[in-house]
């Protein structure tokens, strides 16, 4: 072996392609090209004389000398990105690398402006992947295949942190823009007479929060139905008596831009019931969620940008 050969961008090659099994893969997370990849690759042969991944139809798989060396090239990494974090000057324009983002969509828009916005014009080398978040991947991002969730407050998983950008405080009903409610007070007992169409996640309460407090006054609540994207929502909506209750800013932002559907603040009494029946460990509100695994510069300057640019867009869509 030549092992005083061995480097830190070596070992995060060795990493990146046992995590994807795949050498493009590889290279789009750290910013390098296939051929790159390929050449560290044959690095590696010659350092550790073994072949460390066999092709196959699936992808490249490790041998059994990586698998012994992984668990070693993950804590080496791991020091070196606290040198490069504590010691090393990061520099955007300069960066490379690419990072997976998963969001409710609610929050897709406004993770892909923050993007645009805030990061890309300051490090352009970066690479985002921004897709919707319809299932628990909460092992995912920590374990470090996913970098960053954007949810709600109900979440749940080990070894994950968190970083709250906005407090939940207006709650809202959406509905068709000639919907009665606009010209009623809003109670449980007149809410209760229109069917619900429910903005649900996949981690959401089993039951909608409105139609528990309804049946606690005695009126029961029809349920029109579930889904999960936006669009969708407003669609059904504008061609129904269905409600919707929403405490998404960017979501009534959205509203602004659909004809046929309007919405309507809910009175601080009745918010704030829902509010308490919503509250877990957790403040309720709107998080970025991130693992243990990635302590790099890069990471963390992308993690402030995010933070900051998305409370930046909650606030400027709740003084609309």
């Amino acid at each position: 072996m030549k092992l005083d050969q061995l480097n830190y961008n070596q070992l995060k090659v060795l990493l990146a392609v046992y995590k994807h099994g795949q050498g493009h893969q590889a290279a789009n997370e750290l910013g390098m090209t296939a051929s790159a990849v390929s050449r560290t690759l044959k690095g590696l042969r010659d350092i550790f004389k073994d072949s460390l991944f066999v092709r196959r139809s699936c992808g490249l798989i490790p041998t059994e000398k990586t698998n012994q060396l992984i668990p070693l090239a993950k804590k080496l990494v791991d020091q070196y990105q606290q040198i490069e974090q504590h010691y090393s000057v990061f520099t955007p324009e300069e960066s490379g690398g690419q990072f997976i983002i998963l969001a409710y969509d609610e929050f897709v828009y406004a993770v892909q402006k923050v993007v645009n916005q805030h990061i890309m014009p300051e490090a352009p080398n970066l690479k985002f992947e921004i897709r919707t978040l319809s299932h628990d991947c909460t092992a995912e991002v920590a374990n470090g295949d996913i970098d960053f969730m954007v949810v709600y407050e109900g979440f749940e998983g080990k070894n994950l942190n968190w970083d709250m950008f906005a407090e939940t405080a207006d709650l809202y009903i959406l509905a068709n823009s000639r919907h009665s409610i606009f010209n009623k007070e809003l109670t449980l007992d007149m809410l209760s007479r229109y069917p619900l169409l429910e903005l649900d996640n996949y981690n959401d309460l089993a039951c909608p929060l409105l139609v528990n407090l309804c049946r606690e006054i005695g009126c029961e609540m029809e349920v029109a139905g579930y889904t999960d994207s936006v669009a969708t929502a407003m669609r059904l909506l504008a061609e129904s008596n269905s409600i919707t209750l929403s405490c998404n800013q960017f979501t009534r932002e959205f509203v602004d831009m659909v004809p046929g559907v309007d919405y309507v603040r809910l009175p601080d009494e009745l918010a704030r019931k829902i509010r308490e029946r919503r509250r877990t460990e957790r403040d309720i509100g709107n998080y970025i969620l991130y693992g243990d695994i990635n302590n790099s510069a890069s990471f963390n300057w992308v993690k402030s940008k995010l933070i900051y640019g998305l409370e930046k867009e909650w606030r400027k869509a709740s003084e609309r």
